[in-house]
């Protein structure tokens, strides 16, 4: 059936758990949305396949998370209960309201751009997008999946667990996140693919033993950064990036041969409209067909900035751009973060970097860098800028900071540190602005 790390769970072990759940009462009532934070993989994962099989509204939350925040967000899923630790620990949830009575997954957004919200998707649009995704990525088919990134997200439980389960593979589960654990399972599998996220295969591809690579691995949430695509790269023989959202799952999946916004090619239950060429992006816009003639179909904007790449007798393949709220406008000229971080990485002093824009009274918004370095300063970074960027590309406010704090999944909450900078800006010996 699966693995958990080094624990094998057979299809009768997922039968007991099946057991002990049909005796838990509030799993019959169909009218209760249920919240899960389990200690134990093994029981959320047979748990959620019991929901899908038995049409209960269940929302997944991360095991790390606190009771208090756990029962604020289960109040936020519209559920009226929750199994916090085990499934012996239920909590009645201080919810008031009536649920949609619609079976499927509970997720909260990323809320990197705001307050997260509360998304659901039917369990019958889950098993077209995992007919989708089978039928569009046959390069897994004779791989062995392994999946270390949350099982509590859609990207790994329906991506890389529910897919896999599709495909008749049994998936590995790997929930101890050292890179030299996740290494060594992986080097005794045959031809696996691991699924896992941008810093996490930059870390291994450091560690890897340069005599021979990972056969297959698959990215998802943010954009690897030029170099460190050029890295991992060396380490991957097959190397494939997906892009989705919450509303939607995934969308488009391809292998990254050596452009790193390259996200992929649609998959074949969705259709996407953005930006025809580099020079002209334009909002990634994703429908998602009516599942029968009750419904309409669903229209979601995504407010990321792509465009599709022609290629010769090959589907279009879609680019990430920026998020369009992340753009930044100098002097009435587009300024994309994701490039200007792509260019300031190449510098060899330079271990991490983000761009975000900060309002200024003068000239409406400012770009700030914040950069994290052994023993480059400012303004030697801005002069490096000068050869490598627009005068307008170039940023207004350096920062050199100790850290540049990034969410699980690898992404930067740019609002988040534009509200902090405006509200106490660091004060640094390194900090050089712009005149």
């Amino acid at each position: 059936m699966l693995s958990v790390d080094t624990t094998f769970y057979s299809t009768y072990d997922f039968e007991r758990f099946y057991q002990q759940f049909s005796t838990i009462s509030v799993l019959h009532d169909k009218h209760v949305n249920i919240a899960v934070c389990l200690r134990d993989t093994a029981t959320w994962l047979a748990l959620c396949l019991y929901a899908k099989n038995h049409d209960i509204s269940v929302l997944p939350i991360h095991p790390d998370t606190p009771l208090e925040l756990a029962k604020r967000n289960a109040c936020r899923a519209k559920c009226g209960v929750l199994f916090f630790g085990d499934m012996h620990n239920q909590i009645t949830v201080d919810y008031r309201g009536e649920t949609d009575g619609i079976a499927g997954l509970i997720q909260m957004s990323s809320g990197t751009t705001g307050e997260p919200k509360c998304i659901k998707r039917s369990w019958v649009a889950i098993d077209i997008e995992i007919a989708s995704y089978i039928s569009h990525f046959q390069d897994a088919d004779d791989m062995t999946p392994y999946v270390a990134c949350p099982v509590t997200h859609s990207y790994g439980l329906i991506c890389g667990v529910l897919v896999a389960l599709g495909r008749g593979k049994s998936p590995t589960i790997i929930t101890n996140i050292n890179p030299k654990f996740i290494m060594k399972m992986v080097m005794a599998a045959k031809k696996p693919l691991l699924y896992s996220s941008p810093a996490m295969l930059n870390m291994i591809s450091l560690l890897w033993p340069k005599t021979n690579s990972l056969y297959a691995a698959m990215t998802s949430g943010t954009l690897m950064s030029k170099p460190t695509l050029e890295k991992v790269g060396k380490r991957v023989t097959h190397l494939y990036q997906q892009y989705g959202c919450s509303e939607s799952g995934c969308v488009s999946l391809s292998r990254i041969e050596s452009s790193n916004t390259s996200i992929g090619e649609v998959l074949p239950h969705v259709q996407i409209s953005s930006g025809q060429d580099a020079n002209h992006p334009e909002e990634i816009v994703i429908t998602v067909p009516a599942i029968n003639t009750c419904h309409q179909p669903q229209i979601i904007y995504t407010q990321d900035l792509g465009y599709f790449e022609h290629v010769e007798n090959a589907s279009p393949v879609l680019h990430f751009v920026a998020r369009q709220d992340d753009t930044i406008i100098v002097s009435g000229l587009n300024v994309y973060p994701q490039e200007i971080e792509d260019i300031v990485l190449e510098h060899p002093s330079v271990i991490d970097a983000v761009l975000f824009k900060v309002n200024d009274t003068t000239a409406g918004q400012r770009a700030c860098l914040y950069f994290t370095t052994d023993q480059l300063d400012a303004d030697a970074l801005r002069m490096w800028c000068r050869d490598k960027l627009a005068a307008y590309q170039i940023p207004q406010y350096l920062h050199a900071v100790e850290h540049i704090e990034r969410l699980a999944n690898g992404k930067v909450n740019r609002k988040k540190l534009a509200e902090n900078y405006a509200n106490q800006k660091p004060q640094s010996a390194l900090e050089q602005v712009a005149g």
